[in-house]
Formats: structure tokens, C-alpha cells, sequence
């Protein structure tokens, strides 16, 4: 039971940071998990829809705070919300852009009772209708003050389904994840696949380090040109690698801290920025 509770806990407590957490644990019946978690992000790396590096010239800067929360409605079924509750968008020469960002309802599913395979179903429903404009912060050669949408939603419904598998090792301190995810999107945009391995381990019975790797392609050769930001995520595809840490400072609070970046050498970078994101964040669970 220690065992258990051990992996259980890790694998509840990461699902709110930038490199989501999949797993096949399901959270006990009555059992809940709410995490608080502010991240930032900063590049001037473009990667072109080509996979081109671009001449940019600005800096793109996007901050947050998130909620994430979990209830174990039964043993074998989870409910699951994810609200950006503030996002912050800019570049260097614009003025900053806030709102809420896409909310997220899921449940999960223990489709095994002696084995953690879960079947995850989550709606991500969008906050506007993916316009929100910013002004630069000087006149151009005109001596005109242009507009730049920063959208803070892309706009659509997500509909994202993902089938998990975990491994607790005899230790009762080591966990191995993997799974596998479809975005279906609307509006004319491309759906997304995404596949991901992890591995956490607990030292000293009070720190969690968990490495992550994922990677993200589109499912369709061809990409909606009208879809105008790059924050809409249209033809974008990465590697994503990551280290998250958390801290056990009493048995139901925890300090979580992520750093997660993007790379090259599986899946090529298109359409994004490439640069580091940095989280902070409590969480607690009873």
C-alpha cells in the first residue's frame, strides 16, 4: 500500500505543469488534488511552418497562472479540470495582452483492475474566439500604431483522447509512464498526435525528479494557411524535454517546480518558439 500511495501520489502531482503528465493511475474514490502553478516563457527562436529558423527580430514573452484540480469519483473513474485562469502575451515591441485561456474538462478511466492502463477523454473548450489584439509600442515608418493579435485561445474545440500505461518498479520508489494522444480539432484545423515517456524516482523519502520527453506531428500533409497566429498551434510540431522536481514539505503539500524546453532530434521544430519555460507552484491533496 505504501507502494502505491508513493507512485499515486507522484504521478497526480504533475499533470498541471507545462510538460503535461499522462499516466495510467486513476485517483482513489474521494480522493482530490488541486495544484496552483505560475510559468513564463521568453524567446526570439522562431521555426517557420518549414521548419526554417526565421530572422524574427522580437521577443515573444508569455506568462500564466494555472489551476488544475482531480476527483476520484470512483476508484477507476477521475474527473479532471485544467483553467489557465490568467495568461499574459507579448513581444518586446508590443504592448501586453491578458485573459483566460482554454478551459479543459476530462475524465479518466482504469480500463484494468490489476494493471494502471488508462483511457483519458478531455474537452478543451475555448475561452474567445481566438482575436485578442495588442498595439505596439511605437509608430512604425508611417507613423502608424499597428495591431497584433496575440490570441490567448485558438478559437476551436479540442477534443483530446489518450490511452496511458504506467509501471510501479519493487522499489516503490521508481515509476515508468508512456502514452499516446489525438487531438481532434475543428474549424479546418489539422489534428495532432502526440506520444510521451517518462521516468520518476523518489529520493531521500522527500524529493520527486521526473525526466519527460515528448513529441508532437500533425496528422494531416497539408496546414490551414489562414490560421493566421502561430498560437493557434496550426502545423506545429516539436520535441519537447523536460525536468520537474517536487518537494514534499508535509504528507498533503508540495512544492512543484518544471523546466521543460524543445529540440530538434526526433521530430522536427515548426511553427513555434523555441525557448525554455520555467513553473513554480503548490499543490495539495487529501
Amino acid at each position: 500500500m505504501k507502494q502505491n500511495k508513493y507512485i499515486i501520489l507522484l504521478m497526480l502531482s504533475f499533470c498541471a505543469t507545462y510538460l503535461q503528465a499522462q499516466s495510467g493511475w486513476t485517483r482513489e474514490a474521494k480522493g482530490f488534488y488541486i495544484q496552483a502553478t505560475a510559468s513564463y516563457f521568453s524567446s526570439n527562436d522562431y521555426y517557420t511552418t518549414e521548419g526554417r529558423l526565421a530572422d524574427q527580430g522580437s521577443t515573444f514573452n508569455s506568462s500564466g497562472l494555472l489551476l488544475y484540480g482531480e476527483y476520484g469519483i470512483s476508484n477507476r473513474l477521475t474527473a479532471i479540470v485544467d483553467v489557465p485562469l490568467v495568461r499574459l502575451n507579448s513581444f518586446n515591441t508590443t504592448e501586453t495582452v491578458g485573459g483566460v485561456g482554454n478551459i479543459q474538462l476530462a475524465v479518466k478511466y482504469k480500463l484494468l483492475k490489476k494493471f494502471p492502463l488508462s483511457l483519458q477523454v478531455a474537452l478543451d473548450i475555448p475561452s474567445n474566439n481566438g482575436e485578442n489584439f495588442t498595439q505596439s509600442k511605437s509608430p512604425d515608418d508611417f507613423g502608424q500604431i499597428n495591431e497584433i493579435n496575440l490570441p490567448l485561445s485558438d478559437g476551436e474545440f479540442n477534443v483530446w483522447t489518450t490511452l496511458a500505461a504506467s509501471h510501479g518498479f519493487a522499489n516503490g520508489k521508481t515509476y515508468a509512464s508512456a502514452f499516446t494522444s489525438v487531438n481532434f480539432r475543428t474549424e479546418s484545423f489539422s489534428n495532432q498526435l502526440q506520444v510521451g515517456v517518462e521516468v520518476g524516482h523518489l529520493f531521500f523519502d522527500k524529493l520527486y525528479l521526473i525526466g519527460k520527453l515528448k513529441i508532437q506531428e500533425k496528422l494531416s500533409s497539408e496546414i490551414n494557411n489562414q490560421s493566421g497566429s502561430f498560437l493557434y498551434g496550426e502545423g506545429t510540431t516539436f520535441t519537447n524535454i523536460g525536468i520537474t522536481s517536487m518537494y514534499k514539505l508535509n504528507d498533503h503539500l508540495n512544492l512543484v517546480a518544471n523546466y521543460s524546453d524543445y529540440a530538434g532530434f526526433l521530430v522536427e521544430r515548426k511553427n513555434i518558439y523555441d525557448g525554455g519555460t520555467i513553473s513554480l507552484g503548490l499543490s495539495f491533496e487529501y
